[in-house]
């Protein structure tokens, strides 16, 4: 599976489930560790929240948007 539709996946399962941002924090971790560079995750995360601007769906946009906060604040 392509990384980037495995991160988008993962948080966007979350995001529309529980937004337990403990969850994706811990993702994020993990991705870091497997080697997977910060910037690639927020080029990730930015693709996501852009797709779901375009769907129209402000809510879960501003939930991508705090985790790409968290993750630009690191």
């Amino acid at each position: 599976m392509d990384v980037g539709v495995e991160i988008q996946g993962k948080v966007l399962a979350i995001i529309e489930g529980s937004r337990d941002f403990v969850k994706i924090r811990t993702l994020l971790d993990g991705w870091q560790a497997d080697g997977i560079p910060t910037g690639h995750l927020v080029d990730e995360l930015t693709d996501l929240m852009l797709d779901l601007r375009a769907q129209n769906r402000a809510d879960d946009e501003d939930a991508v948007a705090e985790v790409l906060d968290v993750l630009a604040d690191w």
